[in-house]
């Protein structure tokens, strides 16, 4: 039994090997060309046929998979870049943004200082110089300049 078994095993692998067989090429009365793996009666050619091995380590899909992932890496990068220069226009613009409302506070609230109240500079002895009307007036519209040019209307 166990030599039974052994012989059935021995001709199964038989079996499985690489069956080497010749290819012949030959043209007919008619100018047909035929393939066959055995030859007519005449003039047939034998023929070479190599084989292609396949690529039995992957080789080709690893190198295409690594080409994959390396054009999603560089796409990836150039979307991540190209967000992060977005981000990084709209903090500035959000930061020109805040420091034009706060230079704009600033002016309206002196400016309506300056029209409410006396104006005065402070001399080096602790004294006031109060300006007189064409002085104020000059202030006035410097601030009013300065509204203009920080506050949108």
């Amino acid at each position: 039994m166990r030599n039974h078994l052994f012989l059935l095993v021995i001709a199964g692998v038989m079996g499985m090997t690489t069956i080497q067989a010749e290819v012949f090429r030959w043209v007919d009365e008619r100018g047909k060309v035929h393939f066959s793996d055995r030859p007519p009666g005449g003039g047939a050619h034998r023929l070479e046929v190599g084989v292609q091995e396949p690529d039995t380590t992957g080789q080709e899909r690893k190198q295409a998979e690594t080409e994959r992932l390396q054009q999603q890496r560089r796409q990836l990068d150039a979307y991540r870049e190209a967000r992060e220069a977005r981000e990084s226009e709209q903090q500035a613009a959000e930061a020109k943004q805040r420091q034009r409302l706060k230079y704009c506070t600033y002016a309206r609230n002196q400016l309506g200082a300056y029209q409410s109240s006396r104006l005065y500079e402070p001399l080096a002895d602790g004294e006031r110089r109060y300006l007189n009307s064409s002085e104020r007036q000059r202030e006035i519209d410097r601030m009013q300049a300065e509204v203009d040019r920080w506050c949108d209307g």
